[in-house]
């Protein structure tokens, strides 16, 4: 018993010192680098990391070199087994007005290990909440409006279910 216990202990010094000597702001640049090779660009103001956190503020993102998205703040959060990303006063471009809303308040994405094929998703802005998945192996999006207050030009691509609105797509 007492083998076992000196394991688990093991293992988790292991984990929480994985996790917080995580080299966040490399892993960013990384990013930034890859996404760059596609023609994005992540424009930010400041950067910020904590010890389980890392936070990207008034930044916004080029298509192009277009500047199609801005948001105030962005964290992510991770425990290697559980990781979300929440984007805070996230605004895209008018020109997307008929495709998508151009003001959300917050967009929530969650992403545990034991789930790899989806990841859940959720948020709020001046629409409404919803919430909803992605779906890795269906390459599907499903996102369910679950309190609706004006939909406004992008209400065509919505589809009415047994729980209200919802909206499908697949990528």
């Amino acid at each position: 018993m007492q083998v076992v216990k000196k394991v688990f202990i093991f293992l988790f010094i292991i984990w929480i010192s994985f996790i917080l000597f995580m080299p966040k702001q490399n892993l960013y640049y990384k990013l930034e680098e890859k996404l760059s090779s596609e023609d994005i660009e992540i424009n930010e103001e400041k950067i910020h990391e904590g010890l389980f956190t890392f936070q990207i503020e008034n930044a916004v993102i080029y298509v192009k070199g277009i500047g199609l998205i801005h948001f105030k703040k962005a964290s992510f959060f991770s425990l290697l087994f559980f990781n979300n990303l929440k984007i805070e006063e996230l605004v895209l471009d008018d020109s997307l007005e008929s495709i998508a809303p151009t003001k959300l308040d917050e967009l929530s994405f969650s992403y545990v290990v034991w789930s790899p094929q989806h990841m859940a998703v959720s948020g709020y802005g001046a629409f409404g909440k919803f919430t909803g998945e992605i779906d890795f192996t269906t390459h599907t999006v499903h996102l369910d409006l679950t309190e609706t207050v004006k939909l406004g030009a992008w209400k065509h691509q919505l589809k009415k279910g047994e729980k209200g609105w919802y909206y499908e797509t697949s990528f």
